[in-house]
């Protein structure tokens, strides 16, 4: 992964509703929208929840945080037990995507949620293993993907100062250049006064650790203010169509917007440049012809001493700078010189 970016994960997470098809024209669209990486979840309902929770989710006990998540009635899906395995698919599955992106030229990830997870995607070479908010105080989930050769890309989402310190004082030195941490507010979608992008400089500030931005608001402004803000990794919900059933299709980007991310998040970070400005060769070419020099109000003729009713500045910058005022006044012209033109030292006793 290269930190340097702008690397941009399209989070296809379960937004192929289960369906192998759409799952590959899914990556074929984060290759063409310039995408690093596509991004998908793994996991089953019996590893994920209690069936009490889910039951408590499905009788609408406990409010579900994901705008789109029972918009599935075009699917005939009416509980949560039904969405949960219609929408996720299997390690074979994966393993096949996985190795359709790496055929289309684009890097793959996968969030797991437990030890076997972890292991499927160090054995499949995944890009790298994401581990969701949830698990920020899962120190043996932590510290199994540390022993892994392969890079930790973790979110921050719920997470306090304190547990994010608790996390970093887990990675070893020399496994902290691919330790990745991912800004995020774990709300779909939050209040724009909720994000505090200045955070992703407080963390790397602090901890020196990569820091990104996980993005749930809606649209793509936010998403390109968190690169300004000094993210370098960018995940970003992912669908063809936010029409589609399903759960996260209406916070996601689509092919239209994704692009756009792409293509604007490159530009930012080459505006962005060093901290210290030098002159463009471009920038130095305009200021003979952007700047002022000193010119003739009237006719001067020879002899004549210069005062400063005699001259005025203007375009272009080819003459005397107005800096150098006090060395001009007081000379003598050692010839007529026409109204408006550029005086030169040379024109001067």
């Amino acid at each position: 992964m290269k930190s340097q970016a702008p690397y941009i994960i399209a989070e296809i997470g379960c937004n192929h509703n289960g369906e192998m098809d759409l799952a590959r024209r899914m990556i074929d669209a984060a290759v063409v929208c310039g995408c690093s990486a596509v991004k998908f979840q793994l996991f089953r309902k019996e590893g994920l929840a209690t069936r009490h929770h889910l039951e408590d989710l499905n009788a609408g006990t406990v409010q579900l945080e994901h705008v789109d998540r029972w918009e599935t009635k075009e699917l005939g899906l009416a509980t949560i037990f039904e969405q949960m395995d219609r929408f996720t698919i299997g390690y074979d599955e994966h393993a096949e995507l996985f190795r359709y992106a790496a055929q289309k030229g684009i890097d793959y990830a996968s969030t797991a949620i437990d030890r076997d997870g972890v292991d499927f995607l160090a054995e499949e070479k995944a890009s790298f293993v994401k581990l969701a908010s949830m698990d920020v105080n899962n120190l043996d989930l932590i510290e199994h993907c540390l022993s892994k050769d392969v890079p930790l890309v973790l979110s921050l989402g719920m997470a306090t100062l304190g547990e994010i310190e608790t996390v970093v004082q887990m990675i070893p030195e020399q496994a902290k250049k691919r330790v990745f941490f991912l800004h995020c507010v774990s709300v779909y979608p939050p209040r724009d006064e909720i994000v505090h992008l200045n955070y992703i400089k407080t963390l790397k500030e602090l901890f020196g650790i990569h820091t990104g931005y996980s993005d749930h608001t809606l649209g793509y402004s936010i998403a390109l203010a968190a690169v300004a803000a000094g993210a370098r990794i960018l995940e970003k919900h992912f669908t063809l169509d936010k029409k589609l059933p399903g759960w996260d299709h209406r916070i996601s980007a689509n092919p239209e917007e994704m692009e756009i991310l792409v293509r604007e998040s490159r530009r930012i970070i080459k505006a962005m440049g060093d901290s210290y400005k030098t002159l463009s060769r471009e920038e130095l070419d305009k200021r003979t012809k952007f700047r002022r020099s000193f010119v003739t109000t009237q006719k001067i003729t020879k002899g004549a001493v210069l005062t400063e009713d005699l001259m005025s500045l203007k375009r272009p910058g080819t003459g005397i700078a107005p800096t150098e005022k006090k060395y001009l006044l007081g000379r003598t012209a050692k010839r007529d010189i026409e109204e408006d033109t550029t005086l030169c030292w040379e024109d001067f006793i």
